[in-house]
């Protein structure tokens, strides 16, 4: 009986940068209209202050205070109904994506645990690759979001497993990696230390620090890890790589000294 591998979908399978970047952008053009001194590249700073404290929403935090809250809920809404009717667009097919699912497939049964909704599914149909999982567990169709970990329980009974049959594939460690963790699933953690690698560099000065500002976390992330979890984990039971075209090694050969 094969194992059973869930993958998460953004910055997995699809590219979600372009995607968070548009939010910020609209953010930073809301802020502009109300304190013209305060640039795009102003606004990616703050953000990543309030990244370094771990607040739980860092974007809001950082304009919060330039902004009021009826103007930070019209941007909320208009980004979200823009994000979704130009999702293909913001949410392109990372490069090798579609050859990694098709190689896993013949190894693993597959899934997806994702915080998505309806437009995924239907852009990872238009892709050729829904059909490749036999279980998708998407937080809007179940009412419940990562890293809650009933969405990692709804996809095990799905899929009528424990966890310890089970891979989660993850880039965020909160979301994906720990929930797994804790359940007694194995995990493997895709870094993108060079965000570059899915496909997209940024468009202006911007941009580029935003994702320049991602890369460092990344990196105090890793450092993070190699401080708490390495003494903790033993077997086979946790992996980390840095693009989605290392999975398939990961998975065979994981141990906790491949990070």
């Amino acid at each position: 009986m094969r194992d059973w591998v869930f993958l998460d979908v953004g910055n997995v399978l699809l590219d979600e940068d372009r995607l968070t970047w548009l939010v910020l952008s609209r953010y930073a053009a809301a802020v502009a209209k109300v304190c013209p001194e305060v640039t795009a590249l102003d606004v990616v700073a703050r953000f990543e202050r309030k990244l370094e404290v771990n607040v739980r929403w860092p974007l809001y935090e950082a304009v919060r205070d330039l902004l009021e809250d009826e103007v930070l809920t019209t941007v909320w809404d208009e980004t979200a109904h823009e994000v979704r009717a130009r999702y293909h667009e913001v949410c392109p097919l990372i490069p090798r994506a579609a050859a990694v699912v098709q190689n896993l497939s013949s190894r693993f049964e597959l899934g997806l645990i994702a915080n998505q909704g309806p437009e995924c599914r239907d852009a990872l149909a238009r892709a050729g690759l829904l059909d490749a999982f036999k279980v998708v567990a998407f937080s809007e169709e179940l009412g419940v979001h990562k890293p809650d970990r009933r969405l990692f329980e709804a996809a095990l009974d799905q899929a009528n497993i424990t966890a310890a049959r089970a891979w989660m594939v993850g880039d965020r460690l909160d979301n994906d990696i720990q929930p797994a963790l804790d359940l007694g699933m194995r995990a493997v953690w895709i870094r993108w230390p060079n965000r570059a690698a899915k496909g997209w560099a940024g468009d202006d000065d911007a941009a580029r620090a935003y994702l320049s500002v991602i890369e460092r976390r990344v990196e105090c992330a890793s450092s993070g890890l190699r401080a708490t979890l390495r003494s903790s984990l033993t077997g086979n039971a946790f992996a980390v790589v840095d693009e989605i075209g290392d999975i398939e090694t990961a998975l065979i050969c994981a141990t906790p000294d491949s990070f």
